[in-house]
């Protein structure tokens, strides 16, 4: 059996999921010295008393890796019932029990599961990357947003925010239920137009997540309670994701910086003549995308980052897809990935959506998994740097040198120098 990323010490083999029914909504839509003083019981930066790993020096590989702090994992709601998936660092001597996976049956309306039976006896558990409901780690932790693509879910990228909270961001990923897999599919069974014309409340989700995370950091019957820095809030997101927290930063000022992976709003798809997907966000903010992306052509992308003010980064991955974002390639190798899946259980599969549910998964396209340390390293550096941990850009010089044959161009352009904050 193919071996699966997990983030989960000592983990066990992980199962793979036949992810059948993604095709139809495969989400389209030389290091310098620093100081961090981040330790709990210290004052940290501005006098926070922030709780993310403290590092020496840092370089274009430093966050490739797993960081020190292990994982844990749990589910939150939001007021409409519509799910939260949270990692965070938790506590080595509390780090034992349930390790969190999830199905992809749980995502896809009950009328597919009844019409196509072999979906049901195909599924398997996949690792989602932490432990479930373990304690939180002392201190105070950045809160960073993540948000799903066009009919993904809320943990389709665990390569990634699992990552993010083993480098000590607690990592909130709200389920947008109105673009997610089970809403988009129950939308096409049903005979809807799925496209450009729908409309996401994903904004919202995104801002009343960070309204809930904020109440857990003060309700003293929650984990959290004591352990979120809501002064420092990030938002990342992947394609449709990707313009969700750009127009997230443009309407909450309580968002710091945004990350949009093949994904973003102003100058690029998703572009709206009014509101905040017609204006530049005012904070520092990274476009990252692959060069062979058939779904979000990279042109777009080099587009939205010229709009953007700056400090701004552009990073572009060689023989990428839109796919190399997610988990979702790695979810069903053995069955001809999603569509080779879909089809053997007998779904009819337009010539559209083949190609949605497999951008980037198969030559000439090279493996996610090659890519997925560059991406680790690149967000995880500029969070680290935007929201004030880190003193310098030493995580993000030297790219592509670091990783040969993978980062394909590196452009920054900066107003200032030193830290942000």
């Amino acid at each position: 059996m193919d071996h699966v990323e997990t983030n989960v010490d000592n983990s066990r083999s992980p199962l793979l999921i036949p992810f059948a029914i993604l095709l139809l909504v495969a989400t389209v839509g030389g290091g310098a010295t620093i100081f961090a003083l981040l330790h709990h019981g210290t004052n940290g930066t501005n006098g926070t008393g922030d709780n993310v790993p403290a590092m020496s020096s840092v370089g274009p590989t430093t966050f490739a890796k797993a960081g020190p702090m292990p994982v844990g994992e749990t589910t939150l709601h939001l007021k409409s019932g519509a799910p939260i998936e949270v990692w965070y660092p938790a506590t080595p001597d509390s780090y034992h029990g349930t390790e969190g996976t999830y199905n992809v049956l749980n995502f896809i309306p009950k009328s597919i599961l009844d019409a196509f039976p072999k979906l049901n006896n195909d599924s398997e558990p996949y690792p989602s990357g932490g432990i479930r409901n373990v304690d939180v780690a002392d201190g105070r932790h950045p809160l960073v947003l993540f948000s799903h693509g066009f009919t993904g879910f809320d943990v389709q990228s665990t390569f990634l925010t699992a990552h993010l909270a083993s480098w000590g961001f607690i990592v909130a990923a709200p389920e947008h239920t109105d673009r997610d897999l089970n809403g988009v599919l129950g939308k096409f069974l049903t005979g809807t137009a799925i496209g450009g014309t729908m409309v996401s409340h994903d904004v919202a989700d995104l801002g009343q997540t960070i309204t809930l995370m904020g109440q857990q950091g003060t309700d003293s019957s929650s984990r959290f309670d004591g352990h979120i820095d809501m002064t420092r809030i990030g938002a990342v997101g992947h394609s449709a994701g990707g313009s969700a927290v750009e127009k997230l930063a443009v309407a909450d000022k309580r968002v710091d910086t945004f990350i949009g992976l093949a994904g973003a709003s102003y100058g690029a798809f998703g572009q709206t003549s009014s509101g905040a997907g017609n204006a530049v966000p005012s904070v520092p903010g990274m476009i990252e995308y692959g060069t062979l992306d058939g779904v979000v052509k990279p042109k777009s992308m080099s587009s939205a980052y010229n709009a953007l003010k700056q400090p701004k980064r552009l990073i572009a991955l060689s023989n990428s897809g839109h796919l190399v974002f997610s988990d979702i390639c790695k979810l069903a190798p053995k069955t001809g990935g999603l569509i080779g899946s879909a089809e053997g259980a007998g779904l009819p599969v337009p010539d559209a959506l083949k190609k949605l549910g497999s951008d980037g998964c198969s030559a000439p396209s090279m493996s996610v998994t090659e890519a997925w340390p560059a991406i680790r390293q690149s967000v995880t550096a500029q969070l680290r740097w935007t929201l004030g941990f880190d003193t310098s850009q030493a995580g993000l010089e030297g790219l592509e040198a670091a990783f040969n044959g993978i980062v394909a161009q590196n452009t920054t352009a900066n107003s200032v120098s030193g830290p942000v904050r």
